[in-house]
């Protein structure tokens, strides 16, 4: 006997590759990208491991969907025509993207794995590098240095968000040291350190995403800067 969706009376709905990309999304945003498995991942759902099989080639294909899914849900906005101004604003939305989904970073980094539809955003920074006067190759290599700097500091922002509120910040260890040595000494060892040493986590407060890449940018946007390969 049939239900009026056509399956068999009894039977359990069949699972659609949406549903499946949905929940291991939520997994690995709960666990990270390491816990999930075809075994965890068909326990959650209450289904067999073989019967994700029928969907997805290996966990390698079903991360892929899933990166595929994420990407598919960033903004894709009009874009300035100043190349730099574009580079400054793909770049802007590379790292909220990172920070919204921070499991996607190691995925990406194995340069085996990336979401067809996140493919402009590296299309359109080489691009921009080329507009600012910089070969194809000059461009790689500002891309790279652009993608490690984006990298570091979404890990660095995840870590601190995750840790805020949970214990007051201590002293810095830079003020630490100036206790311990005392502030003549320190003067005398480290005097550019020791007058940071007070104001460090102010200013580290104050340092954004942005003003980091200008600082990269202002470098290697010089075509001469950059030696030869």
């Amino acid at each position: 006997m049939k239900t009026s969706s056509g399956r068999a009376k009894g039977r359990p709905p069949r699972l659609s590759k949406e549903d499946i990309v949905a929940a291991a999304r939520d997994i690995i945003a709960d666990e990270g990208a390491e816990q999930l498995t075809m075994r965890r991942l068909a326990r959650e759902i209450g289904c067999t491991a073989m019967a994700l099989y029928h969907h997805f080639q290996s966990k390698d294909d079903l991360l892929l969907h899933v990166l595929e899914d994420v990407a598919a849900r960033l903004p894709h906005p009009v874009l300035p025509a100043d190349p730099r101004e574009r580079l400054v604003l793909v770049c802007g939305l590379m790292r909220q993207a990172f920070v919204e989904n921070p499991w996607v970073v190691p995925l990406v980094a194995r340069g085996e794995m990336v979401a067809p539809s996140a493919v402009w955003m590296t299309e359109e920074i080489i691009a921009a590098l080329v507009g600012c006067g910089l070969s194809v190759e000059q461009a790689f290599d500002v891309n790279q240095t652009i993608w490690y700097y984006t990298a570091g500091q979404v890990a660095a922002a995840v870590r601190q968000a995750g840790e805020a509120g949970q214990k007051p910040a201590g002293p810095h260890y830079l003020e630490t040291i100036v206790a311990e040595q005392g502030e003549q000494r320190s003067a005398e060892t480290m005097p550019y350190l020791s007058r940071l040493a007070g104001v460090w986590r102010d200013l580290e407060a104050g340092y954004s995403y942005q003003r980091g890449l200008h600082h990269i940018l202002d470098g290697a946007l010089d075509p001469d800067s950059h030696p030869a390969r």
